[in-house]
């Protein structure tokens, strides 16, 4: 799965590819959680957006943290 946001910087870098590649992982967070919704008997949407709900929470706290310290990625 850590290999879904590293495809897109394999084929260039910026921001478009930034993006290409938070919206890929997304899409992979949204579809994981539709295919755990099949095991657990939830809505297939509310599993989907659940998971990409945690998934966008985490990436936010680690740009934030990275932020912090100083981290600069592609600048």
């Amino acid at each position: 799965g850590a290999i879904v946001p590293v495809i897109p910087f394999l084929f260039g870098s910026g921001d478009m590819v930034l993006l290409i590649s938070f919206g890929m992982s997304m899409a992979a967070l949204f579809l994981l959680g539709a295919l755990v919704s099949l095991l657990t008997g939830r809505n297939m949407v509310f599993s989907g957006l659940r998971q990409v709900g945690i998934g966008a929470t985490a990436a936010i706290v680690t740009y934030m943290v990275g932020r912090v310290i100083g981290v600069n990625v592609g600048g």
